[in-house]
C-alpha cells in the first residue's frame, strides 16, 4: 500500500517517498520508524481489542458549488462563478492566477492539435479567432457573448473587442466574430437584417447620420414610385381600356397585356414614362444591396468611433459606463416609429384615389 500523503498517527507529518515507514502486524497501521520506537507500541489498542484494521482516513469532500456563493467573475466573459470555483464554467478561463499557468492543459492541448481548417467548424476554412483556447469543448458558439474572441484583442488603436462589446450589447457575439473575421481577411461580411431594413437597422443599431440619410431616401423613393404609379401608369391603362372600348366585365388579365404592349410599342414616349417606377424600385433595390454588403463595415466603423470618443471625454470608470449605456445597445422606439411611418405612406395615397 502507498501510505505517501498519510499522516503519521504520532507525529501527524506526512509520509513521503523517503520515510523509514513500519506497519503494525495486528491492525496495520503505518508508523515512522522513530515513532513507532517512541511509543513501543501501536496506538490503536481499540482495534487490537475488537479485532479491527487500520484504514486510512476518507478524503476531505468537496465543497458543494451549487450551494456556494457566485462571486467569482470571469475575468474573460464575465459570468459569476461559485467561489470554489477554479476555471469558469461556461469558457473555461482560469479564475485564479495567470491563465498562461492555470489553464486547463488537457483542453489547450488538445485543441492546439485540431487542425483549424477542417470542413465542418463554425469558422469554415478559416481558423477560429483568438480566445477559443479559453474554452471547454462543446460550448456552443451562439451562447458565447464574446463570439470566440479574445476581449483583450486590440480591434484598432485604444479600442479592444471587449470595449466594443459593451458598445454593442444586444447580439455582441455575432457582431464580434464578425469584426474579427474582416479585420483578418479584409473582407466584408454580408448582413442580411440591414439588407432587408437598410435605413431602419442603421437607426435600430444607433447610427443615426447614415439612417436618417438612408431612410429619406429610401422614403423619396418609395413615395416617387406610387406617384408615378397613380399619375403615370394608371392613366395610361385607363386610355388604353378606353381607347379598346371594352367593359371592365369583358376585360381580362391577358387581354390587357396584349393591348398594353401594342400601345406602348406604338407610343416609345408613353413606353418610358410607364417603366420609370422601375427605376425607382432598381434605385431601392441599389441601396438595399450597398447596406447589406458594407452595413456590417460600416457599424464596426461606427463602434471604433464611439469607444474612442468615450474614451477621451471620459473623466472616470462611471462616466463611461454611463455613456456605454446611453450611446450603446439598439433603439427599439425607432423600429415601431418606422413601421408605423410605412403604413402611413402606404395607405393614405390609397384613400385619394
Amino acid at each position: 500500500m502507498d501510505y505517501k500523503g498519510i499522516k503519521c498517527p504520532v507525529c501527524e507529518k506526512p509520509f513521503t517517498e523517503n520515510d523509514d515507514i513500519v506497519v503494525c502486524p495486528v491492525c496495520g497501521a503505518p508508523y515512522h520508524r522513530a515513532c513507532y520506537a517512541e511509543k513501543g507500541a501501536c496506538i490503536f489498542t481499540e482495534l487490537h481489542e475488537n479485532g479491527g484494521v487500520w484504514a486510512p482516513p476518507p478524503p476531505p469532500s468537496a465543497p458543494d458549488a451549487a450551494s456556494e456563493i457566485k462571486d467569482k467573475e470571469c475575468p474573460n466573459c464575465g459570468t459569476l462563478n461559485a467561489h470554489s470555483a477554479l476555471f469558469c464554467s461556461i469558457c473555461g478561463t482560469s479564475l485564479t492566477g495567470s491563465p498562461d499557468q492555470h489553464r486547463n492543459s488537457a483542453y489547450t492541448t488538445q485543441n492546439q492539435n485540431v487542425d483549424n481548417t477542417r470542413t465542418g467548424s463554425v469558422y469554415g476554412s478559416y481558423p477560429p479567432p483568438a480566445g477559443i483556447p479559453h474554452g471547454f469543448p462543446g460550448v456552443p458558439f451562439a451562447f458565447d457573448p464574446m463570439g470566440g474572441v479574445n476581449p483583450a484583442e486590440p480591434l484598432a488603436d485604444n479600442v479592444t473587442y471587449g470595449d466594443a462589446s459593451k458598445l454593442i450589447q444586444q447580439n455582441s457575439g455575432y457582431y464580434l466574430s464578425v469584426f474579427r473575421y474582416m479585420n483578418m481577411y479584409k473582407r466584408n461580411k454580408f448582413n442580411f437584417s440591414a439588407f432587408l431594413f437598410s435605413g431602419g437597422w442603421l437607426l435600430y443599431r444607433k447610427q443615426y447620420k447614415a439612417g436618417i440619410i438612408t431612410t429619406v431616401l429610401m422614403s423619396l423613393l418609395y413615395i416617387g414610385n406610387m406617384l408615378l404609379y397613380y399619375l403615370v401608369v394608371n392613366p395610361i391603362l385607363l386610355s388604353v381600356v378606353d381607347a379598346a372600348g371594352v367593359s371592365s366585365s369583358e376585360l381580362t388579365y391577358v387581354r390587357l397585356v396584349d393591348m398594353l404592349s401594342q400601345h406602348l410599342m406604338d407610343n416609345p414616349t408613353q413606353y418610358l414614362l410607364f417603366c420609370t417606377p422601375l427605376i425607382c424600385y432598381a434605385l431601392m433595390l441599389g441601396i438595399m444591396i450597398f447596406i447589406g454588403v458594407r452595413g456590417n463595415r460600416m457599424y464596426m466603423n461606427h463602434c471604433i468611433r464611439t469607444v474612442q470618443t468615450i474614451k477621451r471625454t471620459s473623466q472616470n470608470e462611471g462616466d463611461s459606463s454611463m455613456a456605454y449605456a446611453q450611446r450603446g445597445g439598439v433603439n427599439v422606439a425607432v423600429t415601431f416609429c418606422l413601421l408605423a411611418c410605412y403604413f402611413v405612406m402606404r395607405w393614405i395615397p390609397i384613400l385619394f384615389v
